[in-house]
């Protein structure tokens, strides 16, 4: 994704990350409660929802840190925390908005579940995307398995019917927004097979972009009691550079990458721990594809 940018916007982009006080369906009970078994929700407040975050203020921030390390000139906003279109349109237009008028922002990528979306809501992207062609405007859905038995038991709340819903309604509503999806490699219960069978269903997606992670254990999650009480077993270093050089022989050649790993050092990280940077990952997973001589797309499938 980087080259990707870098080759839009001639030169390199960085994202800077905004939490706008959303919460998720499977955290305040419309759906379930608890969240995502593997993510920390510790960190949510309900105070966040009493006035309207400062979002002027957190590019700003985020943007100082690139500016003095990298001498950064272009940045994209990104909503990663929690789930960055459950609200109303009239809110969330306004809270795009506002990102995409600061001081050298050259597009936006909001992340979100797939049951999270709707018509109107893509149509309010889609008019971004037009009337604003010279910046990028991104829709990242998690897809993270197509196996519900999976989905049902980290807590989704959702089905992956729900993802091909909203994946088509992108396509029919918003046609000229990016379309990212994510997988998580290494779930609890499933096996490479089932790993392989979701990569495949990622590709018969076509998204525009995707991100592979692999399954970590962060603190304060029900993953992490899991994994201290043997329950759950984190994916080996050679398992994820298998599965990853997998994904991509199997992605469709017009895809880009945007990630190969989740986060692997970060603080709160428990499990696994593989000793190796990411980019050390990367490269094992380039070395992996050179050693079978294959490349992306050359176990892509066309319909």
């Amino acid at each position: 994704m980087s080259a990707l940018l870098k080759r839009r916007f001639e030169e390199p982009v960085y994202k800077v990350t905004i939490d706008a006080g959303f919460t998720c369906p499977n955290i305040d009970g419309s759906k379930a409660t608890g969240g995502c078994t593997f993510c920390d929700n510790t960190s949510f407040s309900p105070a966040l929802r009493k006035g309207e975050p400062d979002i002027a203020r957190q590019i700003e921030n985020g943007a100082k840190f690139y500016r003095e390390r990298y001498q950064a000139r272009k940045f994209l906003a990104y909503f990663q925390t929690y789930t960055n279109t459950y609200d109303s349109v009239e809110r969330l237009e306004k809270l795009y908005g506002d990102a995409l008028n600061q001081r050298d922002i050259v597009g936006m990528s909001v992340g979100t579940r797939p049951d999270c979306i709707d018509a109107p809501k893509l149509r309010m992207f889609q008019k971004f995307a037009e009337q604003r062609p010279e910046q990028l405007i991104c829709i990242e859905y998690g897809m993270q398995t197509m196996h519900d038995v999976t989905a049902q038991r980290v807590n989704r709340a959702h089905d992956h019917a729900e993802t091909v819903r909203a994946v088509e309604l992108t396509r029919q509503e918003a046609p000229d927004v990016h379309l990212c999806l994510h997988i998580i490699s290494g779930l609890p219960g499933e096996t490479p097979e089932m790993i392989r069978q979701s990569i495949d269903e990622l590709a018969r997606l076509q998204p525009d972009s995707i991100k592979f992670h692999h399954c970590y254990v962060f603190e304060n999650t029900v993953l992490a009691r899991e994994w201290r009480e043997g329950r759950y077993e984190p994916p080996s270093l050679e398992m994820h550079v298998q599965l990853a050089a997998d994904c991509i022989e199997r992605m469709p050649p017009t895809t880009a990458i945007q990630r190969l790993i989740g986060e692997i050092s970060a603080k709160g990280v428990l499990a696994p721990m593989w000793g190796k940077s990411k980019m050390q990952v990367v490269q094992m997973i380039s070395d992996e594809l050179r050693r079978r001589g294959t490349h992306q797309g050359c176990r892509w499938k066309p319909l």
